[in-house]
């Protein structure tokens, strides 16, 4: 029985002590950090661009927003995000963007690589959290149909850019997530700051990535000359509806 006394109290001081260790760290389980979406880029001479952009609850006013990735499942190298702006609520865009090229070899670890595996680490208030997709990391890998592949995850819609060209076209190209084959990509736009609201549809461009998880949709449309365009997005596929608004705010194209 003194036997069996001592090894409970062993393992309750055991507890005791990692639970300390431990106190303060825990794996993200909701929404305090999360890829929005992420691009390799491989461009011409070599140069290699891998960037992302990352929503982070706004917890305190203190973090730092870390990225963590290999190319050779072997060695593990870090880049910092810088802070964006506001989004919606209590949340923050941050941004990160790590490049190499024959002119800058900064980062050799991208040179010639054939995928590339990455995680999120959020620290702040004594806290860390983590988006590591589920406990598989992220994954992305040069493209086989254009120099970038873009994966997407928060985020099942997303405008990659709206611009008005030549005065009179109104042009822009859509991100969303391949859920399904049949879907609609429709874009609300209007030239007189909502008074009236015009409706177009974008057209299926080509796959993202090698994965076809992520395609590109295309639009253009005819405005009056001289317009400043507002826009939002929306994304309808297996019977719901997802509109990227810019948060709130509805993007602005000149």
């Amino acid at each position: 029985m003194k036997t069996m006394n001592k090894l409970l109290t062993g393992f309750v001081m055991l507890t005791l002590i990692m639970g300390m260790a431990f106190a303060g760290s825990a794996f993200a389980a909701g929404n305090e950090v999360k890829l929005i979406k992420s691009t390799l880029y491989l461009g011409s001479f070599g140069s290699v661009g891998f960037s992302g952009d990352i929503e982070v609850e706004n917890i305190s006013p203190t973090k730092t927003v870390t990225v963590h990735y290999t190319t050779d499942n072997t060695n593990w190298y870090s880049t910092n995000a810088s802070y964006v702006g506001p989004t919606s609520g209590s949340y923050e865009q941050w941004n990160f963007t790590v490049s190499t090229s024959w002119l800058n070899n900064i980062h050799p670890e991208l040179d010639g690589l054939s995928f590339i595996k990455f995680y999120i680490e959020y620290n702040v208030s004594g806290s860390t959290y983590y988006d590591n997709n589920g406990g598989s990391d992220y994954y992305n890998e040069p493209f086989i149909s254009g120099p970038g592949s873009t994966i997407l995850s928060a985020r099942n819609v997303l405008s990659s850019f709206g611009e008005v060209l030549s005065s009179t076209n109104f042009r822009g190209s859509v991100l969303v997530k391949n859920l399904a084959p049949t879907k609609t990509v429709k874009i609300l736009y209007t030239t007189n700051n909502w008074a009236t609201t015009q409706t177009g549809f974008a057209s299926y461009t080509g796959a993202a990535n090698n994965f076809g998880s992520a395609e590109h949709w295309n639009y253009s449309f005819t405005v009056p000359s001289g317009s400043t365009v507002k826009f939002k997005i929306e994304y309808t596929v297996s019977g719901s509806t997802y509109v990227d608004d810019n948060y709130g705010a509805t993007y602005t194209a000149t």
